[in-house]
């Protein structure tokens, strides 16, 4: 690689950054009207698919670059609300490029070997539980195996209920998120699927 052609890929990579930080600001402002729409307060999340940014003097050089880049596939968490002696659980899951999922490799950084980029999706997961979580044994499995289907593309719906416990998954395309109007539409459409299933605990701030 000549000089000439690093300094056009450098303009590529400042391109890059600048479209990441509009993409991740406006990531975190659905995600905050979301969790306001449905009177849940943010706690913090993290990152699935790598470890959390290296920071305060800690991490190695030989670090994934993907501990950098750690919205590919991040869990935003919500404080758990308990109504009528009920526990509702909630998370949104934004699932930047579903490419490696659907790859089937397993090697995270041979980024030349992720499903193309035409047709990988990117995604936005709601998780939703009632009295019940991800990891509590009669779920976890599912969500432990990254051969389970929430991790790809083709994901849909995920519903399971054991006794009085329910955990719901919903997926959709984060390009259905596109304006306001369209965020809204969404949202009632998640809690009506959260009250077809068992959780009639879910309701939106406005009802």
């Amino acid at each position: 690689m000549t000089k000439i052609e690093f300094e056009s890929v450098l303009i590529d990579v400042r391109k890059a950054y600048r479209l990441l930080y509009l993409y991740q600001r406006r990531t975190m402002d659905l995600v905050q009207y979301i969790g306001d729409s449905l009177l849940f307060r943010y706690a913090g999340g993290y990152p699935w698919f790598s470890d959390s940014t290296p920071k305060a003097g800690k991490g190695e050089l030989d670090n994934w670059a993907w501990d950098w880049l750690n919205m590919y596939f991040y869990d935003f968490n919500f404080t758990t609300k308990v109504i009528d002696g009920v526990e509702i659980d909630f998370s949104i899951i934004v699932q930047s490029d579903t490419g490696y999922y659907d790859s089937g490799i397993e090697s995270g950084i041979e980024t030349e070997k992720f499903s193309p980029v035409e047709t990988a999706t990117s995604k936005i997961i709601f998780l939703i539980g009632r009295n019940a979580w991800y990891n509590h044994e009669e779920f976890k499995d599912d969500f432990e195996d990254e051969t389970n289907s929430i991790y790809k593309s083709s994901f849909t719906d995920y519903i399971k209920a054991t006794n009085e416990k329910v955990l719901l998954a919903k997926t959709f395309n984060l390009s259905n998120f596109i304006s306001q109007e369209q965020t809204d539409f969404r949202i009632k459409e998640l809690v009506d699927f959260c009250k077809a299933n068992g959780i009639e605990e879910m309701k939106l701030s406005k009802s």
